[in-house]
């Protein structure tokens, strides 16, 4: 019976150094910087392009922060949401009449949802990625099923490129149209983004979901400013 007990603690500590060794693989997590952050709603999407981003690029690079770009849809709704630093977005407050809101994701069953990051594969160029109609088939959403679509982008010294992370995430209380959902919605994207397998539980992929984290590895493509407008289909 003792040998059980220390078999079962000795299972249980090498699974929390394992956790904990991936979960500090992350870069920098927005909830636990010093800058105080916000969720914002885009309600000037039509400002949301190449011009804007190549200069809050610029930005992220001299303040050394991350920033968070996230399509949300509602059966036939969508918007554009952006979770930032203040002091950085204070600057497009009027350009894009941002709106702050309060954090959707604090509300998030995980007994709802499914989740997936999107990468690409180790071959594929920056200027190959080819980033076109890739919500075409959110058609296929009911009207009480969602989809969250975030892009988390931080900056790269060298150039205008974007690291990014892409995670998706499909929610509805109706198990089976959610089953339905994950295949069709696992592949909306161009043929070089795909579903990025990975040994995290659903829930510490909640986890990074909620705090919008950046991988040191992570498999998400280097973005320029117009694939980044792109991706997100303003």
């Amino acid at each position: 019976m003792i040998l059980w007990i220390i078999l079962f603690l000795l299972i249980v500590a090498i699974s929390f150094v394992l956790a904990y060794r991936s979960m500090r693989d992350y870069q920098e997590i927005p909830h636990q910087s010093k800058t105080e952050y916000g969720l914002y709603l885009v309600r000037n999407p039509e400002n949301f392009n190449k011009d804007f981003l190549d200069r809050f690029n610029k930005l992220l690079v001299k303040e050394g922060l991350i920033v968070s770009f996230e399509r949300l849809f509602k059966g036939s709704q969508a918007a554009l949401t952006i979770y930032g630093p203040k002091k950085v977005l204070e600057e497009f407050i009027g350009e894009l009449n941002l709106l702050e809101l309060e954090d959707y994701t604090f509300n998030l069953d995980h007994n709802h949802l499914s989740i997936w990051e999107v990468g690409v594969t180790e071959n594929t160029k920056h200027k190959e990625l080819n980033i076109e109609n890739i919500f075409a088939d959110l058609a296929r959403l009911g009207n009480e099923d969602q989809f969250f679509w975030q892009v988390v982008l931080g900056p790269k010294q060298k150039g205008q490129l974007f690291a990014s992370q892409i995670r998706a995430v499909v929610y509805s209380k109706d198990p089976q149209k959610r089953q339905e959902l994950v295949p069709i919605l696992q592949n909306i994207a161009s043929s070089e983004l795909l579903k990025v397998p990975n040994p995290f539980t659903q829930q510490q992929m909640v986890s990074f979901f909620k705090s919008r984290s950046l991988a040191k590895d992570s498999r998400g493509p280097l973005l320029e400013a117009d694939q980044v407008h792109r991706l997100l289909k303003v």
